[in-house]
C-alpha cells in the first residue's frame, strides 16, 4: 500500500504475520494503544527501547515490576526517590556467603564519599563482629546526648601506640573488681 495521505484500517481483529522482520516507521510521533488489556512485547532475543539522546519515560500510578535474572543499571548518575517506606534488601539463598556492596569510587582527583542522614535514627545491625575503619583521618563519634559504649559480658578494648588523652568535666569510673 502507498498513499501521500492518511490509512485508516478498522476491524475486529487485526493480524500480521511475516515470515522476515515488520518494520514500522514514523516522521512523527506515534502511539500503540489499547483501551482494554495489557500490551505486550516480546521479542526472542530481547526488547530494545532505544530514546536516543531523548528521555525514556515509564510512568503509571499503579506499581512497576522488573524481574529479571542479573539485573544492572548503568548511568551517568542515579536518583532513587520515593515518597514512602522503602528498603534495598539482598535475600540470598545460597550455601555460600554472599555480600552486598556499597561503594563509591572517584577515578578523578577527587573523593568519593557516602553520606548517609536521618531525620530520625539510623539503625546498623550485625550477626558478626563488625569493624568501621578509616584508612586517613580520625573517626568521630558524637552523640548529642553521649556515646554509649556497651562491652555487654565482653571486654571494651581501646589500643593506641598513641596517647590516650580524656577530658570531661567529671569523670568517674565503676568496676566490681579492681581498678
Amino acid at each position: 500500500i502507498t498513499t501521500t495521505g492518511a490509512v485508516d484500517i478498522n476491524s475486529g481483529a487485526f493480524t500480521v504475520d511475516a515470515s522476515a522482520g515488520v518494520s514500522v516507521d514514523a516522521a512523527a510521533a506515534s502511539n500503540f494503544t489499547t483501551s482494554v488489556g495489557a500490551l505486550t512485547l516480546d521479542g526472542a532475543a530481547g526488547v530494545n527501547i532505544d530514546g536516543n539522546a531523548s528521555e525514556v519515560d515509564i510512568t503509571t500510578t499503579g506499581a512497576v515490576d522488573i524481574n529479571s535474572g542479573a539485573f544492572t543499571v548503568d548511568g551517568s548518575t542515579l536518583s532513587l526517590d520515593a515518597s514512602d517506606t522503602t528498603n534495598l534488601t539482598m535475600a540470598a539463598t545460597d550455601a555460600n556467603d554472599k555480600t552486598m556492596t556499597i561503594a563509591a569510587s572517584n577515578a578523578g582527583g577527587g573523593n568519593a564519599n557516602i553520606d548517609m542522614d536521618a531525620d530520625g535514627a539510623i539503625t546498623m545491625d550485625a550477626g558478626a563482629a563488625s569493624n568501621l575503619t578509616t584508612s586517613a583521618g580520625a573517626l568521630t563519634l558524637d552523640g548529642a546526648a553521649g556515646v554509649n559504649i556497651v562491652g555487654n559480658a565482653a571486654e571494651v578494648d581501646i589500643t593506641t601506640t598513641g596517647a590516650v588523652d580524656i577530658n570531661s568535666a567529671a569523670f568517674t569510673v565503676d568496676a566490681s573488681a579492681g581498678v
